[in-house]
């Protein structure tokens, strides 16, 4: 065994690494690129500029042919919602006054997040209001109407 043969083993290696670090099929491409000529380097069959070209051109290929496809079916059923996709729906109080102008904020928790009113409204600190969706770091409001109840005094 040459010393190609634990410079392959080492680029398998390192890119396998670096893959299982990130998760987002950035290195796979040249580990599985370097694991033929890996194997030819065991044998002495051909020189180290012909390992290098099959390196790179299966590398390359593989890159090339298989990256949408490996994407697609590996995100095909994942589910990108967040903690903060929760948010939607729930009714909360506006800390400060949010217009199509001025952020708001409104606290959910110990959180206090930025709020923005849709379609230009007015909303005022101390009104209720509903989180319709989330755009980056701010949270989209509307106001909703709340509805007092009457309690009757019993004699």
């Amino acid at each position: 065994m040459d010393t190609m043969f634990w410079v392959w083993l080492g680029v398998i290696a390192v890119t396998a690494i670096i893959e299982f670090i990130t998760c987002d099929l950035t290195s796979i491409w040249f580990t599985c690129g370097a694991v033929i000529p890996f194997i030819i380097s065991a044998f002495d069959a051909i020189s180290w500029e012909w390992q290098l070209l099959i390196f790179v051109v299966v590398s390359a290929l593989l890159m090339v042919f298989l990256r949408k496809i490996t994407r697609k079916l590996l995100l095909k059923n994942a589910n990108f919602k967040s903690n903060v996709d929760g948010l939607v729906g729930k009714h909360v109080r506006m800390i400060s006054r949010a217009d199509f102008e001025t952020v708001g904020s409104v606290k959910i928790g110990d959180v206090v997040w930025s709020a923005v009113a849709l379609d230009g409204q007015s909303v005022e600190a101390n009104e209720v209001v509903e989180v319709v969706g989330v755009d980056g770091n701010k949270l989209q409001v509307k106001k909703i109407e709340v509805k007092e109840e009457k309690k009757e005094d019993k004699v």
